[in-house]
This record gives C-alpha cells, sequence and structure tokens, in this order.
C-alpha cells in the first residue's frame, strides 16, 4: 500500500510541474495554439442535426472551418470525403451508425466498435459499387476520428485521441499502466482525471478563456483543453 500511494503522490507532482509547463505556454504563446478544433467543435454544435432531412448536406455543414480543413481531410487522409459517399450509397444506414455512436446509454467501446463495423460494411459496398476504384480505407479503425465525432458531439465528456501524444504524456506524469492504443474507456477516464486538475487552476483556465475570447470559438466547457495540454506535453513539455 505504501508503495501505491507513493507512486501516486509522485504522479500528482510531476502532474503538477506540467500543469505549471503548460500554463507558462498558454501565457507566452496563445498564438501558437492549434484554435481551430474550438471553431470546429462551434461549427458542429450549430449544424448538427441526425434528423436533417439532407443528412448529407448537414454533415457536410458540420464539418466546416474557415481557417484549415485538417481535422478532416488531408494527404492521404480522407474520412469526411469518404463518410460523405457513405451517405450517398445509404444515409439511413449511416444515419443510425451515428445514432447508435451517440447513445449514451451504451457502453463506449461497444458504440466504437459497431461503429467501425458498419464503416468496414460500408466500404466493401463501396468496393463493389465502384469495382475499379483504388480506394481501400476508410480512416476510422484508429479510433481518432470517431473521436472527434464524440467530442465535437459532447464537449464535456470526450477528449480527441492522439494515442502517441497521449502516451507520450502518461510516461512523463510516472504512469505504470498507460493504456493500450484501443482502450477508449481508459483513454476517456483518465483524459476526465486530468481535466479536474486542469480546471483546479483559475490562473491556467483564466489564460486558456483569453485565448478564446472570440465569437468564433466555442465557449462552453469543452475537453479540447485537455486534448491540447496532453498534445503539447506528449510532443515538447
Amino acid at each position: 500500500m505504501r508503495n501505491i500511494n507513493s507512486e501516486k503522490a509522485m504522479q500528482l507532482k510531476k502532474i503538477q510541474s506540467y500543469l505549471e509547463v503548460y500554463k507558462k505556454f498558454l501565457k507566452e504563446n496563445p498564438g501558437r495554439r492549434e484554435l481551430f478544433s474550438w471553431e470546429s467543435q462551434k461549427v458542429f454544435q450549430k449544424n448538427w442535426d441526425l434528423e436533417a432531412p439532407d443528412f448529407s448536406k448537414m454533415f457536410a455543414a458540420s464539418l466546416q472551418n474557415s481557417h484549415t480543413r485538417r481535422w478532416w481531410t488531408g494527404d492521404n487522409f480522407k474520412p469526411k470525403k469518404r463518410m460523405l459517399e457513405f451517405i450517398h450509397q445509404n444515409s439511413d444506414f449511416v444515419r443510425a451508425m451515428f445514432r447508435e455512436l451517440f447513445d449514451e446509454t451504451k457502453a463506449i467501446e461497444n458504440r466504437i466498435s459497431k461503429f467501425q463495423f458498419g464503416c468496414e460494411v460500408m466500404m466493401q459496398d463501396y468496393k463493389e459499387d465502384h469495382p475499379t476504384s483504388i480506394e481501400n480505407n476508410h480512416y476510422h479503425l484508429e479510433n481518432h476520428v470517431i473521436s472527434m465525432y464524440l467530442a465535437f458531439r459532447y464537449p464535456t465528456e470526450y477528449a480527441v485521441y492522439f494515442y502517441p501524444e497521449f502516451a507520450s504524456t502518461m510516461k512523463k506524469i510516472g504512469s505504470t499502466k498507460i493504456p493500450e492504443p484501443f482502450e477508449m474507456e481508459r483513454f476517456f477516464k483518465i483524459t476526465k482525471t486530468l481535466t479536474t486538475f486542469l480546471h483546479k487552476d483559475t490562473e491556467l483556465m483564466t489564460a486558456h478563456q483569453k485565448t478564446l475570447d472570440a465569437p468564433l470559438f466555442y465557449q462552453e466547457e469543452s475537453m479540447l483543453l485537455v486534448t491540447d495540454f496532453y498534445r503539447y506535453i506528449g510532443l515538447v513539455g
């Protein structure tokens, strides 16, 4: 018991030290943050409606940003394009996929795995409809994109998943039980705990809020903060 308590005390001390590192970053480099994340969250919150008659139009509008397309589009990374193709194929099926993913009465890892299975089904249908296409990736198996859907839909419940940076941060704070890449429930629980530490630091929260003082950004409480924290610490902290 003494060793367990000692380990927890050590982790707490390291967490506090990295909060200070992050707080200094917020104060001295506010323009270096990926603030477009908060714009994307606001856009999603404003436009998302599973009951919209034109599901494709609604989905496209929900995934917009005035500064960048990097959340949803990049080199060899086109989850938005692929999902719009799936919606074109069978909008009712995809609508049901999202309805179940966002059903908070069900276990999160089951929801994610069922959503991924649905994407696999749709990908097979797509390949059958486009036999000459070389496309074979729907971009949802590694959980990153799915975590963005969840984080934008439920800002206070889910952080965005960047596993390498998250694992790096866990090592830096002295964790000996780092979640495996697909242990999403543990990831969300740990980021919730880290969020509690962030919110307790009023000076840090004030510095954070100052960077979002613009109508373009989502202003309410959001787990994007802990995403920003663990990515910064994991990469350069």
